[in-house]
């Protein structure tokens, strides 16, 4: 399976934490079952270890696959090609959030719809200005009421 997930920019204009826009540019992860858990990383951190190893990504996909799956245990290669520049304000983390979930759901053979990720992620990043282009692509508003996103998505002119 292949899972791409694209950059985003936040905080845009006057809409702190409302405003958010999906950018060209995306990690992609390859995801194969193996025999054992194999991970490997090019692109934007692969020379950092912390990065490198991908928890991040591994630890969210984990905590769902393991509830989405009834508990059954699969082992997987994952190979991640990240072009999203880390720590540059271009979504990186929320591009890793919504990878795991959504990969997460795929692993198992669940069906998922894009405002349960986008709801899902909210655990891990509380803003959805971050989030919700990561997951609808395109420019977006969107907040948070009662711990739940509600977001628009509109065209640019």
């Amino acid at each position: 399976m292949l899972v791409s997930v694209p950059a985003t920019s936040a905080n845009l204009g006057p809409g702190f934490d409302t405003l958010g826009l999906s950018i060209n540019l995306r990690n992609e992860i390859v995801i194969k079952q193996s025999r054992f858990l194999s991970v490997s990383t090019k692109g934007e951190g692969a020379s950092n270890p912390k990065i490198k190893r991908n928890s991040m990504f591994l630890n969210i996909f984990n905590e769902h696959y393991k509830r989405l799956s009834g508990g059954r245990y699969n082992t997987f290669r994952f190979e991640f090609t990240n072009r999203i520049p880390i720590s540059r304000g271009l979504g990186s983390s929320s591009a890793v959030i919504v990878a795991a979930l959504t990969a997460s759901h795929i692993a198992a053979g669940v069906k998922y719809n894009k405002r349960k990720i986008l709801n899902l992620a909210l655990k891990y990043e509380p803003h959805p200005d971050n989030i919700t282009p990561a997951v609808m692509g395109g420019f977006n508003v969107a907040c948070l009421h009662e711990g739940r996103v509600y977001s628009k998505k509109h065209r640019l002119p």
